[in-house]
């Protein structure tokens, strides 16, 4: 006999947006050993770096939407990434974030 299959449902996330010190960014460019360059939502372009527990997890791209936030020393230099949006959610929040992070123009 034949199993019966399942059918799947869409996943969908609830959506998350930046809390107090968080903000907005935009990858830019790939550092190398879990660092990046990214254009953030104060028009300021800082090292992110991918936290530990993150690492193996969280796999970014270059035009990839983050949420990052930034250190206590060195803020306007350096951030930490806390979140990576999906292509469907990005598509959900892009109302959301500065015009001048949104390029994906539609």
């Amino acid at each position: 006999m034949k199993k019966k299959e399942k059918q799947s449902k869409p996943i969908s996330r609830k959506l998350k947006l930046p809390r107090n010190d968080e903000q907005f960014a935009v990858v830019v460019e790939m550092s190398g050993g879990s660092r990046m360059k990214a254009l953030c939502a104060d028009n300021k372009t800082r090292m992110i770096r991918i936290g530990g527990k993150l690492k193996k997890r969280m796999w970014c791209r270059e035009n990839d939407l983050i949420i990052v936030k930034p250190w206590v020393i060195q803020s306007d230099q350096k951030a930490d990434l806390v979140y990576r949006y999906l292509p469907t959610e990005r598509n959900r929040v892009l109302h959301k974030i500065p015009e001048e992070l949104n390029i994906w123009q539609t």
